[in-house]
């Protein structure tokens, strides 16, 4: 624009100088336009410089906003959340049940070595699914192992961890001392609220013998034996093997079978151990278990729940331990809550190490 006005000017100046006929004035108008050529040429490189440094300083610019957009979105550092706010390390967490385990028995002058032999998979298993009263309180005693071999055995611990009786709903049961207290307060809560809480199947709904629960297995054990043969799962001569096995082999091999889907609970859809416990090894044995016939009312769970009693054997729907813990305490003590059907459990919390 500014080299056309300028242009323009001489153009003119110099038809004007043409025009008139003194030397002077064509002189004049000469010098006139030159001056007009030069002041033309001064603001076009003016120009020029201008755009070029807008056009520096767009190609300055852009790349620093590209740069800045893309920090945003790949690695711009963002503020730490604060120590309340992470996610892990929560006090929530379950810890892992042996971590526990080894703790609790250590307060008692126990260890794991001492009451159980984990290398052996009845063993580990039996203390896997109801190794949860191990955790209890110090206002009750757990046995000093997971499997008792023998009546004389159960009889020395029950003597030394001491029972107190009471008659509930007709049937006399026994427990230790402790676990009974609670177990009368929840029921004088449950009674104000216009519940009740009593024992299911009798006085063996508490205190067990160590030939009650060998007479309890054989009432799962055999009654499976026959259903299994007539359905061609099993031959004559497995079940007259089974039968005549000595008896932690005869709990080994059920366990096994167990694997293929040949189960030996009560309603042959689950594990024998999920429905009667392996001989010497019942919470009942410890007189911190109750088979408890209003199981199936969440309200009774919440009271009993509240004086200390939970259900720790998944699946066992009339099965509660005494703990004499806080609900909120036990993810803590290594159990974390499973559910099954409307009734939760808490059971051990078994982390699988890493290879």
């Amino acid at each position: 624009m500014a080299f056309a006005c300028t242009a323009a000017a001489g153009i003119i100046c110099f038809m004007v100088s043409l025009k008139f006929s003194s030397q002077k004035i064509q002189q004049a108008c000469l010098r006139g336009a030159f001056v007009l050529a030069a002041c033309g040429l001064l603001l076009i490189a003016g120009c020029s410089e201008a755009t070029q440094e807008t056009a520096a300083q767009n190609q300055q610019t852009r790349p620093r906003r590209a740069a800045t957009d893309n920090s945003v979105q790949t690695n711009e550092k963002k503020p730490e959340m604060s120590d309340q706010n992470k996610e892990p390390a929560r006090d929530g967490a379950p810890s892992d049940f042996y971590a526990a385990l080894e703790k609790a028995l250590a307060r008692r002058g126990s260890n794991q070595a001492t009451l159980c032999q984990i290398s052996d998979p009845v063993s580990r298993r039996v203390l896997e699914d109801y190794g949860a009263m191990f955790l209890s309180s110090e206002s009750v005693l757990p046995p000093p192992v997971c499997v008792f071999t023998g009546e004389a055995d159960v009889s020395k611990f029950q003597k030394q961890a001491g029972f107190t009786k009471a008659v509930i709903g007709g049937d006399e049961i026994e427990l230790q001392p402790a676990a009974m207290e609670a177990l009368l307060a929840a029921r004088k809560e449950a009674q104000a609220a216009g519940l009740d809480i009593t024992p299911r199947g009798g006085s063996e709904a508490a205190r067990r013998s160590y030939k009650d629960t060998r007479r309890l297995w054989d009432t799962r054990f055999l009654p499976a034996l026959t259903h299994w043969q007539k359905r061609g799962r099993l031959s004559r001569e497995q079940v007259a093997r089974l039968r005549a096995l000595p008896l932690k082999e005869q709990v080994g091999e059920v366990l096994e079978l167990e694997k293929s889907g040949i189960f030996f609970s009560k309603d042959l859809s689950k594990s024998i151990l999920y429905s009667i416990a392996a001989p010497g090894t019942s919470q009942h044995i410890a007189m911190l278990a109750l088979d408890v016939t209003e199981f199936g009312n969440a309200r009774v769970r919440s009271i009993l729940a509240k004086h200390g009693w939970f259900q720790t054997v998944k699946s066992d729907l009339p099965h509660f331990t005494y703990l004499g813990q806080a609900e909120e305490a036990l993810p803590s003590l290594g159990l974390h809550a499973v559910m099954s059907g409307a009734q939760k459990f808490w059971i051990p919390n078994v982390v699988e190490k890493q290879n």
